[in-house]
């Protein structure tokens, strides 16, 4: 094709400013997430076990769920800043067992998250962006756990009302022209420290009687879902000089 120089040069001044309407640099935007939590035995995500006095404790995460809204923050068109606040519930499931029984109680742990995150995007398509993001979190959590049957007592204290972690997260997004991102990936979240200590045994919880403690790591894998609002970049102020007046 003779002219196919020409043409190329046309579609590349389509594309330009069409990109650019795409792009994340100056832009504030803000949205919503919701990401279920996973149980996994992957990267210590698995269940707490210990045995005393010939009976087997064990304390197994379940499904949850991490609900909240997200800023983010445009640097460049390849680098983002994010923050937001979110609500955790996580599910876990307390096992009693011995040679002659079994029994299974459930209880919860609810705290909150003020995430900090670094995003580097790598363009995938027109529209498609895939996303590396990495940073902290603190964690809150307000109140213990207490639990108990006729034959089981349960009491998990918090090691602190906040914890720091670190936060991972590896997803893709798809960016509309007026109405928003929409964006599918995974996390995983990692205290620093042990978030709770589990203290369990008869209900009375002499000394003497069959009792232990089990640590709850708090560490959990999700899968994110978000949506985020459509926003037109911030504009550059112009800057106005000041003519310098000359008193003659």
């Amino acid at each position: 094709m003779k002219n196919w120089k020409f043409h190329l040069i046309i579609l590349c001044l389509v594309l330009i400013p069409y990109t650019a309407l795409l792009a994340q640099e100056k832009v504030i935007t803000a949205g919503f997430q919701f990401k279920p939590i996973f149980s996994s035995q992957f990267f210590s995500a698995g269940p707490e076990t210990s045995s005393a006095s010939g009976i087997d404790f064990k304390i197994s995460p379940k499904s949850g769920y991490c609900l909240g809204m997200v800023i983010r923050k445009g640097i460049t068109n390849t680098v983002s800043f994010e923050t937001g606040i979110n609500y955790v519930k996580r599910n876990f499931e307390l096992n009693i067992k011995d040679t002659t029984f079994s029994g299974t109680s459930e209880f919860s742990v609810v705290g909150y998250e003020i995430p900090v995150l670094g995003l580097i995007f790598i363009q995938l398509s027109d529209r498609i962006f895939m996303d590396v993001a990495l940073g902290f979190s603190l964690d809150f959590y307000p109140s213990d756990i207490r639990t108990y049957d006729t034959y089981y007592e349960h009491y998990s204290a918090r090691d602190s009302w906040f914890s720091p972690a670190v936060l991972g997260n590896l997803g893709w997004e798809y960016r509309t022209e007026k109405s928003g991102y929409f964006y599918l990936g995974a996390s995983y979240h990692r205290p620093f420290n042990i978030t709770y200590y589990s203290f369990v045994g008869s209900p009375d919880l002499q000394p003497g009687s069959p009792q232990t403690r089990l640590e709850l790591q708090g560490n959990y894998l999700t899968l994110d879902f978000r949506y985020f609002f459509h926003s037109d970049p911030q504009k550059r102020k112009k800057k106005i000089r000041k003519a310098d007046s000359k008193t003659k």
